[in-house]
């Protein structure tokens, strides 16, 4: 059989680029004999740092000692608890980022010594430095964590999910860049509140300077924005692994976000409510042997690009002749007019036939979809394909729709009649039948662009790029250019992963709604004198481990019961 040419309107594949040769590796350079030191874990210094500022620390509480002696014990634990930290202030001043939380902490530990709160600025920077280490213990613990949800799971697609965790970059962008822009606007907003606080409270009540001023930098250290986003990344790790243990790999936290503000889902119905491969179940005619009713047949179909058209042109197991193929026209979802050997060929659906004037036969009973022929306008046999529904993906568009898709859209290449009927039958708002691949790409173009429309283009077969759709997910094992990728075994969990971004983002924002009333309460009590600098750190960094703990609480069981009670599944 020879090989098929690509249809005109089709571009040929690109070429297969030849992969590089590797570069060649560096040589070693030469062992020079000496014993090598290990390096020293950067937590690890910390921690003897911390451990010997806060030996100062109390050693300054504890013991008696003249007043100089005592600031010179203080200056030593704050270099040996905070020298690193007044270095990153440094380099963000000079980037420009005046308002960063080094530059905060730092001012704020300067003016505790200048204003005579000496302990509360050296205790400020030990718990702030303590506070760091717990969020990155946190932090490798949810990666691991995240790693365990997912350690079965040994697919290619997995592997983009596990860069993203191992990265740590899998804060919820839309989510962060609200609440550091929030946040920001707090700080600017509360900097210019404590200098008015510091100067107007003692003008006009019986307080000093100093008590004014401490009360001040107190706010400030409260309106740093920490607490706010510091668990945002954990909240995407969980999210993106409970996904992928379901089999929906989300390539980004960004997909995943996307994936919560859909209002449209568009399904392409081939390979994912059927399988995408029919295959020719059997053929009949009274009037041609299987021999020529296959030769007609698989002639009339060489240049459809449709799945059944393909498994009728694949029963031919001889030369093909293109030479008698002329005027080849196709109704995608229909069928096929075409001349052969200057005889008019048409296959297709019993109401394509029937357009053309050509009686069919009715027949009932039929395992799989009848396609009708006829030779010179007169009806000489059928071919009965496959066109099996995957049971798995029955109730996709009604539990899609239960979870907060506002429409379910069906795209096939079936005539009007029986890709209406299908979508009536699974719970689709519309279909848009006769499809050819060209004309789904033009029909999410056209859905994408309209209104605030926000578009899931969901397939399994056909094109290698990105659709206009705001988000497209593929059915296969592996896909490069989709935003997401859902193992054909778990085509059924699409709508669980939809439930689990929107339960991230809900996450996102209890985390992010409980820190700003924390810091609410707290400036309220710094500006009546019941909170001061230490106490202030120490809650904000409370209220971080209470938001990351928050955020890894969330389980597969109380997934899967919210789940179930939207979708009643």
């Amino acid at each position: 059989m020879s090989q098929r040419p690509a249809h005109a309107k089709h571009t040929a594949p690109p070429a297969r680029k030849s992969r590089p040769a590797p570069a060649p590796k560096a040589p070693k350079a030469a062992d020079s004999g000496a014993p090598k030191t290990p390096a020293v874990p950067d937590t690890t210094i910390l921690i003897v740092r911390l451990a010997l500022a806060t030996v100062l620390f109390v050693v300054s509480l504890i013991v008696k000692m003249p007043a100089a002696v005592k600031i010179i014990i203080l200056v030593l634990a704050a270099v040996a608890a905070g020298y690193d930290l007044v270095l990153d202030a440094v380099n963000n001043i000079t980037g420009g980022r005046y308002f960063a939380t080094p530059v905060i902490i730092s001012f704020v530990a300067l003016v505790s010594f200048i204003i005579g709160f000496a302990v509360e600025g050296v205790a400020l920077v030990i718990l702030y430095q303590i506070g760091g280490l717990l969020i990155k213990y946190a932090g490798e613990r949810t990666k691991k964590t995240a790693e365990d949800i997912i350690k079965r799971r040994s697919e290619d697609a997995v592997d983009a999910v596990r860069a993203q965790i191992a990265n740590g970059d899998t804060a919820p962008k839309s989510i962060e860049k609200l609440m550091l822009d929030s946040s920001s606007l707090v700080l600017k907003g509360a900097m210019v509140f404590a200098l008015v606080y510091a100067i107007v409270l003692p003008l006009t009540t019986s307080y000093s300077f100093i008590v004014s001023i401490h009360r001040a930098i107190t706010i400030l250290i409260i309106s740093t924005p920490v607490s706010v986003v510091a668990a945002m990344p954990f909240t995407g790790m969980i999210g993106l692994a409970y996904s992928a243990q379901q089999g929906v790999m989300f390539n980004s936290v960004d997909a995943m976000e996307t994936a919560e503000r859909l209002n449209i889902a568009v399904f392409d119905k081939a390979g994912i409510f059927t399988d995408g491969s029919p295959r020719v179940l059997a053929i009949e005619s009274d009037v041609l042997d299987n021999h020529n009713l296959i030769s007609f047949g698989s002639h009339a179909a060489y240049y459809s690009e449709q799945p059944a058209a393909r498994a009728i042109a694949a029963l031919n197991e001889q030369e093909f002749r293109t030479d008698i193929i002329s005027d080849f026209e196709e109704i995608p979802g229909s069928g096929i007019d075409v001349n052969i050997g200057g005889a008019h060929v048409s296959l297709g659906t019993a109401e394509f036939l029937a357009g053309r004037g050509v009686y069919v036969p009715q027949s009932e009973g039929d395992a799989g979809k009848p396609y009708y022929m006829s030779i010179a306008d007169r009806y000489v046999g059928r071919f009965v394909v496959s066109d099996n529904i995957n049971e798995d993906a029955a109730d996709l568009a009604s539990e899609i729709k239960a979870v907060g898709v506002r429409r379910c859209i069906l795209l096939t290449e079936d005539s009007e009649s029986a890709g209406q009927h299908f979508a009536e039958e699974l719970d689709f708002d519309e279909a848009f039948c006769q499809c050819s691949p060209e004309r789904k790409l033009k029909y999410i173009d056209d859905l994408s662009q309209a209104g605030k429309n926000k578009v899931a283009y969901i397939y399994a077969n056909g094109f290698e790029g990105h659709s206009a759709a705001s988000l497209d997910i593929r059915v296969a094992k592996k896909a490069k250019y989709a935003d997401a990728v859902v193992l054909p075994e778990s085509v059924e969990n699409i709508p669980f992963s939809f439930q689990v971004a929107k339960r991230m983002k809900e996450v996102a924002i209890e985390n992010a709604v409980f820190a700003f009333v924390v810091k609410a309460i707290l400036i309220f009590l710094s500006i009546i004198g019941y909170c001061n600098v230490w106490f202030a750190i120490f809650i904000d960094i409370v209220a971080i481990l209470a938001t990351m703990l928050n955020a890894v609480r969330v389980t597969n069981e109380s997934l899967l019961n919210t789940y179930r009670a939207r979708t009643g599944k």
